[in-house]
């Protein structure tokens, strides 16, 4: 699932565009290795596409404390709002750990 401006803007009223910003190191490395379980464990040769890190990384997100406490001090209930913060970590992170950038050189 894409990130759509209706998504970012209601992750930037929530706050969590600079929760994310700030921990942007250590979301990248959670989605770097999302992509390298996908690339190590699908079929040879598959291309790995942005929807297929949200499985792996949902897993992670749903038991980040510091993700969680934020979310239960905001009142920001339901499943929903991590699914949006994988959208996010998913689309800001998307070229740095595929590599896109540097097949399109």
């Amino acid at each position: 699932m894409a990130l759509t401006l209706d998504k970012e803007q209601r992750l930037k009223d929530a706050d969590l565009i600079p929760f994310f910003d700030k921990e942007f190191e250590m979301w990248s490395s959670v989605a770097r290795r999302a992509y390298n379980f996908a690339k190590a464990d699908f079929p040879t040769d598959s291309i790995i596409r942005p929807d297929d890190l949200l499985k792996p990384l949902l897993s992670v997100v749903e038991v980040n404390e510091e993700l969680r406490a934020f979310l239960n001090e905001n009142k920001l209930r339901g499943k929903i709002w991590k699914d949006l913060f994988v959208d996010l970590i998913v689309d800001r992170t998307w070229y740095l750990v595929s590599g896109a950038n540097d097949e399109k050189k």
